[in-house]
């Protein structure tokens, strides 16, 4: 009697797991992060995730060939989507006279160690302007090492633990911050002789707060200051339903990705929060993601017209 009841017991266990998979099926694709806190599930549980899921449940439903050939048809959709959507085949684009470039990492509280990195790219990339978040560790030497070493660059650290180094003058600074959720860095300055201005974004990594209301303040701000540039760690993911109005008024690295669109963590494809956009009269030609030990976010290039 015993082992009929673990029988049933572990046909229970298998279905279960079933219809909890169906439910973050259901989560990712239909609801996605729309309601709080259901949205705290659809972050936990990314494309690949689901797919390793899927992988477990055609292991433990291998005999029962109906439910197996649904869960590989299941797993071959969503690895469509996620290549069609989140892996891009760019080639580097031919260098042009009026290319331009910028540089945003998240470096993780690094500081030195971080500066020899952002020293090396700018010698080689020559950024119109470099954005970091995460920075408080950077110290008045390694920004004054990093002046001496680039005069034609200004650089100054910025509340919230950001630094924004400019080709060009830095000429008007705004912090704005709302605690345990967001704060950006609103930031103007002379590039090419021009007055353009740049938003440095650091959003809120707790998983379980609303992105909603910080990413709707960021958004709305943008449209009524009209930057440039929009950088940052918004520590929510490209798909996420709240970047609609940033996908429909400017314009994103996103589909300029090289390879895994994804930014975080260090080498695996899981999320994509660290992005970059620009207003529509700018547009976006190259994105490139380069990784270091010292940060677990992916080193952000973007070439832009």
């Amino acid at each position: 009697m015993s082992s009929i009841v673990k029988h049933r017991y572990r046909i229970s266990k298998r279905k279960f797991l079933l219809v909890l998979y169906g439910i973050l099926i259901f989560i990712h694709f239909i609801l996605r992060d729309i309601i709080y806190p259901i949205n705290i599930i659809y972050y936990a549980f990314p494309v690949l995730f689901l797919l390793i899921g899927n992988l477990v449940l055609c292991v433990l439903f291998f005999k029962e060939k109906k439910i197996l050939y649904s869960l590989i048809g299941c797993f071959l959709c969503i690895s469509l989507y996620w290549f069609t959507g989140y892996y891009k085949i760019q080639s580097p684009p031919e260098p042009l006279d009026n290319n331009k470039s910028i540089l945003f990492w998240n470096i993780a509280r690094k500081g030195e160690r971080s500066m020899d990195i952002i020293i090396k790219k700018t010698k080689q990339q020559k950024p119109s302007f470099i954005g970091l978040v995460e920075a408080e560790e950077l110290t008045d030497k390694d920004v004054m090492r990093f002046k001496n070493t680039f005069p034609s660059y200004s650089i100054q650290k910025l509340k919230g633990g950001m630094v924004l180094a400019v080709k060009g003058e830095i000429d008007d600074i705004q912090y704005h911050f709302k605690d345990e959720s967001f704060k950006f860095n609103y930031i103007t300055v002379t590039l090419a002789n021009q007055k353009t201005s740049i938003l440095i974004a650091d959003v809120n990594a707790v998983p379980f707060t609303n992105r909603k209301s910080a990413l709707h303040t960021i958004y709305e701000f943008t449209i009524q200051n009209n930057p440039s540039f929009i950088v940052g760690d918004f520590n929510t993911p490209y798909e996420s339903v709240h970047f609609g109005d940033f996908k429909d008024n400017l314009n994103s690295f996103h589909k300029m990705s090289k390879g895994f669109t994804a930014t975080w963590p260090y080498g695996i494809p899981l999320f994509e929060i660290d992005q970059i956009w620009s207003a529509k009269a700018i547009r976006p030609v190259f994105l490139k993601k380069e990784y270091y030990s010292i940060s677990d976010h992916a080193l952000l290039i973007g070439v832009y017209e």
